[in-house]
Parts: structure tokens; sequence; C-alpha cells
């Protein structure tokens, strides 16, 4: 596929259309031909062609993407948007890219605002923003079929098809991808990190008049994936069946986009989203007594536990287990435990189904040749359902309203100046300004400044926690007399967490100066950046341990650059590279904090037939490991009977053997697979 020089324009840091050069951010761009010539087999790999950006999968099969990272498991400081429907979950505060309703195939860009864009997204839009823009249905003209496999049990799938009249265009795609994650044995045994994702994503658009668009979007996904043994749980019993986590998602997505004038539109866009995930595992627990399997595990699951726990402890599991069989009550109960005669063991499980609704106005005036504004108007209602969690419902209402202004103030001079103002009910109202100078000091060249500041609000767990873990499925004979044996039914672990309120949104305020320069063969940003982040919730929020405390503080600085060099229209070289600097006062905020990191990309379209592409990467380092790797990718075309085949190989080879942030995630051997293609 020949790489084209296209126009640097770029939609995502002002809501609107307009030359890179001009744009109030540093921005990344990944196209068609960059993703397909990375040969990724999913969307989250491709970011580590963005400088700065961090994306790998942390626990097994679960990806871990974030810009000038910190934590490795937490991430929940980066917006990412899928053809505008905000991807961050308002229950978990966290982006789950294995179940995003998308396929990698279906992508036909992905635009990085590299740094704070809250004053265009609002809250959560705290590091970065990432658009992920979905093929137009106009674009297609053929259906297509593909087939993969490979080493590691990698096995995928996508058929797709596509229509057009004189004023409709649709498109569909379904899409399986499965493989067994890591095969390195770790400590003994090979981890549980297999998964299977499954995918529909489709997209209609009538062109009502030359004036009126309407366009809809509807699909989902299902998604299998096998999860690592919890080490608190691991402490407290004996797996009997490995954790499962089972998602699905469905979205519905409907847009108007109206056009008054050439220098005016408007568009009203509304959403859906509904996602249920669960994992559920089974555990024989131990005696306190003995450390071993036996009737005394349910002491863990007793009422009179729980009530030793609320009233005497600060929340110190080890604490309260070595104080608690002292109490005359748990004795008490734990003498009737001991009379049941059989292990006790019961099925749990995290459960979390969250639900967005959201409608918003937006307004494009070009007032002037050198006067332009984008403003709007938004509202939303985000719900989340979870026993385990929140042991219920929490809702939480939110209002918006956002303007950027773009003025040359004298010639060559652009002044962009942006705010969003929200008020939600969680965590009252908040304001994001963002303001940049862009100085065109030659054509296809300029510098920016950029000030910007935002937030990340707390989301409905951190703010309204209340865990409770059910024991379910129960072991006899505490099944049949789970009131006389545990005294309760239903019985919940002990531990029980609860969030006090309190938390302040995590704050950041970042200046950058950068350099954009477009060339007849090739595009350059430079950019140097300081950023501080402040009132950051840096400790563990999970079932156990849970300390919503604004304790974190971080700060970067340092120098990122990319080129893109095009010498023919048949060759592309792409490199990437960033140094950071950062400082934290917690220590997890620095394991995905890679102070040198780097990308380099090379394509090659021989002929008509034959095409070839390389890539290297290197982060050093993740939670002092570095990661360095190779991949290639070989692909041949040709036409039969009227149809284009395409045929690649793709190897993706590690340089050095080392585990990805954390020991247990190590690869045995390169990851090698082979696909094919028919379009027809």
């Amino acid at each position: 596929m020949p790489f084209d020089e296209a126009p640097a324009m770029v939609l995502t840091p002002a809501r609107v259309s307009q030359p890179q050069s001009e744009a109030p951010a540093s921005v990344t761009v990944i196209d068609r031909n960059l993703i397909e010539a990375s040969g990724a087999r999913e969307l989250y790999e491709v970011l580590k062609l963005v400088p700065g950006m961090s994306a790998v999968k942390v626990d097994g099969n679960v990806p871990t993407v974030a810009y000038h990272g910190t934590q490795a498991r937490d991430v929940r400081r980066m917006l990412v948007l899928l053809d505008g429907r905000s991807q961050y979950q308002p229950g978990l505060a966290r982006v789950n890219w294995n179940d995003m309703p998308v396929d990698i195939q279906d992508v036909e860009r992905i635009e990085v605002t590299r740094g704070p864009a809250a004053a265009a997204y609002g809250a959560n839009a705290f590091t970065a923003v990432i658009n992920i823009i979905t093929r137009d249905p106009r674009d297609i003209s053929r259906n297509s079929v593909y087939l993969a496999a490979g080493n590691n049990a990698i096995r995928d799938g996508r058929a797709a098809a596509a229509g057009q009249s004189e004023d409709m265009a649709w498109r569909a795609s379904v899409a399986r991808r499965s493989d067994d994650g890591y095969d390195e044995p770790y400590e003994g045994s090979t981890l549980p990190d297999a998964k299977r994702i499954e995918t529909l994503n489709s997209e209609w658009l009538w062109t009502a008049s030359e004036k009126n668009t309407f366009g809809v979007q509807l699909g989902g996904s299902m998604s299998r994936l096998e999860r690592i043994q919890d080490g608190d749980i691991q402490s407290l019993g004996e797996y009997r069946r490995d954790p499962i986590q089972s998602g699905e998602r469905a979205f519905l997505q409907m847009e108007w986009q109206h056009v008054f004038s050439q220098n005016h539109q408007l568009k009203l866009t509304g959403y859906g989203q509904y996602n249920n995930e669960v994992t559920d595992f089974r555990v024989c627990y131990f005696d306190p007594a003995t450390g071993q399997t036996g009737p005394g595990g349910g002491i863990f699951f007793s009422q009179e536990l729980r009530d030793f726990y609320l009233q005497n402890s600060s929340g110190d599991i080890a604490a309260t287990l070595g104080s608690a069989l002292a109490d005359p009550s748990v004795q008490g109960r734990y003498a009737t435990l001991q009379g049941a005669g059989a292990d006790f063991c019961a099925t749990n499980e995290f459960d979390v189904q969250e639900e967005r609704y959201d409608l918003e106005l937006q307004d494009t005036l070009q007032i002037t040749d050198r006067l332009r504004l984008v403003s709007g108007l938004n509202v939303r209602q985000d719900r989340a359902k979870s026993q385990t969690f929140l042991s219920g419902t929490q809702e939480n209402l939110s209002y918006r309203a956002f303007g950027n202004l773009s003025a040359e103030i004298v010639r060559n001079v652009l002044l962009n100046l942006g705010g969003y103002w929200e008020h939600d009910e969680i965590n009252d109202t908040h304001f994001s300004p963002r303001g940049g100078v862009n100085w065109r000091f030659l054509p296809g060249h300029s510098l920016r400044y950029v000030y910007s500041e935002a937030i990340r609000t707390p989301d409905i767990y951190e703010e309204r926690a209340l865990t409770n873990i059910e024991a379910m499925e129960l072991s006899q004979p505490f099944a049949s007399n789970p009131q006389g044996l545990l005294g309760w039914s239903p019985a919940y672990f002990f531990a029980t967490q609860s969030s006090p309120g309190t938390q302040e949104p995590e704050e950041i305020r970042s200046w950058e100066v950068g350099y954009f320069g477009q060339f007849r063969m090739l595009d350059l940003d430079v950019r140097y950046f300081q950023e501080t982040l402040s009132n950051l919730i840096s400790g563990p929020i999970n079932f156990i341990e849970f300390e919503p405390a604004n304790e974190g503080e971080v700060s970067h600085q340092g120098t990122e650059a990319q080129l893109t060099w095009r010498p023919t229209v048949n060759h592309l070289l792409r490199a990437t590279g960033a140094h950071i600097h950062t400082r934290t006062n917690i220590k997890t905020e620095r394991r995905l904090a890679a102070a040198n990191s780097g990308s380099l990309l090379w394509a090659w379209q021989l002929n008509d037939h034959w095409g070839v592409s390389s890539a290297y990467y290197l982060f050093n380092d993740y939670n002092e490991n570095t990661f360095e790797r190779v991949d290639a990718q070989l692909r041949f075309r040709h036409r039969l009977a009227g149809s284009e085949l395409e045929w690649k190989a793709v190897v993706q080879h590690a340089l050095n053997k080392a585990p990805l942030v954390f020991e247990e995630n190590r690869y045995a051997e390169d990851r090698m697979w082979l696909g094919m293609s028919v379009r027809f």
C-alpha cells in the first residue's frame, strides 16, 4: 500500500478539524497505514508508537495503557474515546481494552492528544486523550474475511460486510481473537491467563439532504478471561477453581449533523452503553488455628467475626485475625463450626454492572476568517451496580458546558483559549482551563506554548464503596444450614470496606513548549514539558486494602519527539523517543514511569504484491525491568477470480526476555502467527 503524504490535519485537541501546526497540543496520529505496518493483533499494541505512552499486559491478559505512566494496575488517569463515546468506565474508573467493542481492523485512525485535555473533554481527560475513529462506511467498497493462527494458541477471525446506495451507506463486522497469554511457568506452574474476545461493530449513515446527515452505531463484545489467583485470597484458602472473568458490553449511538452554512455546523449526539463484568472463583478456606482447610475456615464468613471486625478493627485484617479468636462470641462460633466435620468451601465473585447515558450538543461557528468558536452542552447519567463493591446501586448525574475559541490575534499568531465547566452529584462543580499560542514563523513550521489544567474526579467506587463478598454455592453441611453454622444467611466475608466519601479530585498542571514542522517528505514534532500532579489517590482500593487518600504527588519533566519520513510513496519511516524525569513521594507511582523510551517502524511496499515492515520498541524501565522487542512482518497480495487475497506472517521477538513489569509476566518464546484475508 503506498504511503501517500496526507495533510497534517487533526480533529481531537479542540474538537474541530484543523492543521496540526495550529492545534493547542502535541498530537500523535496513527493512521490505517501505520496500523497495518505495525502488524499488531490488538488495538492497544499500536499505542507503543506514541512517545511517552506505556502499552503492556501487566496482569497476564489485561492490557495497561497509560501516557506518562505511573501506577501499573490502577490505571485511571487517561480518557479514551471510541467514535466520541467515552470508554472510561464510571463505576471503577478504568478503561477495559479487552472488552472494547471494536476490532483493530475496524479502526481508520487514532489521534492521541498528549497532555491534559480537560478543557475540551472534561474531567478524566487528565494526562492525555486517545481518540479512536472507526472506518467510514462510505470508504468501504468490499466485503472481507480474515483468519489468523499462530503459536501460544493464537486464533483470530473476522468477517465484514458493507454496502452503499445513493444516500445511504452501512458496514458491519464480527470478530474473534484468542490466545493463551504468558506461557513461561511461574513458581512451578503455568499461569492461567488465556482469553477469548468476540466483538460486533456496525454503522449506518443516511445523507438526508445537503444539510442533514444521520448516523447510527450499534455493537458490543463478549469476553472470557482466565485470571491469576489473588495473593490475598491465597493466604486465606486454597483455590479449587481459578478465577474466570466474563464480560458483556453493548452500545447504541445516534448522531445528527446539520450544516447551516460553510461556516456554521451543529452536531447532536446521544449514546447509551452497558457493561457487565463478573469474576468468579471457588476456594476452600483455611482453619485459622491449623492453617489447613477444614470446617474452621467458615469463621471468615461468620456474623460474629464481621461484628468483631467492625467493632475492634481499623481495617487491618491481620490484626483482626490475630485477636479475634480470643473473643468469646467468635470462640463460640468457631466451636460450632468444628462440629460440621467437612471443609468449608464457597464460590465467590467480583461483580460490576455499569451504564452510561450521554447527550451532547456541539456548535461550530467560524465567526470571521480569524475567529472560530466551538461550544456545547452535555448531560450524562452514570449508574453502577455491584454487590461486591457497592452493596447495591449508585448513580451520578452530571451537567457540562464547554467552549474553545481560536483567534488569529496578529498575522500567523494564533491564540487558543478553552474551558470546560461541569457539575456532578458526587464531585460538585469544577472548571478546567487551557490556553495556548501558536506562531507559524514559516509555512508548515510553527512554535507553540500551551498551559493547561485538568482533574480526575473520584469514581463511584472511590466515593461510595461498601464492599460485601458473599459466600455462594456453599459446600455441605453449610449450604443446608448457613444460619445455624455461620450465624447469618446469606453469609458474607468478615472484612468490609467503606469509603469516607471525602476524596478530592486529582489535579494536574502542565505546560509545554513545542515545535511542529512539515517538510516535503518529513513531519517532525518536538515537545518539552513539565507536569505537576497532586492530590493523587495512590493507595490500594481493592476489597482487602482500601486507602483512597489524596496523598500522592508526582512531577514529570522531559522531552518527546516524533518523526515521520516518506522518502517515496512506497517507503515509510516512523521514529519516536521520550526522556522523562519522574519524582514522586509514593513508590507505586513509579512502576510504569519509563525514564527512556522509543520506537522505530520502517515499512516498504516493494511492488503491487510484496510488502515488508519491521518495528523496534524500547522502554527503560518498567518496575526496574527493561522492555525491548523487535517485530517483523511480510505481506503478499494477489488477485484470484475477482477477489483480492492477502497473506501475512508476523513475528514478535523479545530481545532481553525480561519480565513485563512484574516477575510473573514472561514469554518463553517468540510470538508468531500467519494471517490470510480475502476481499470480495
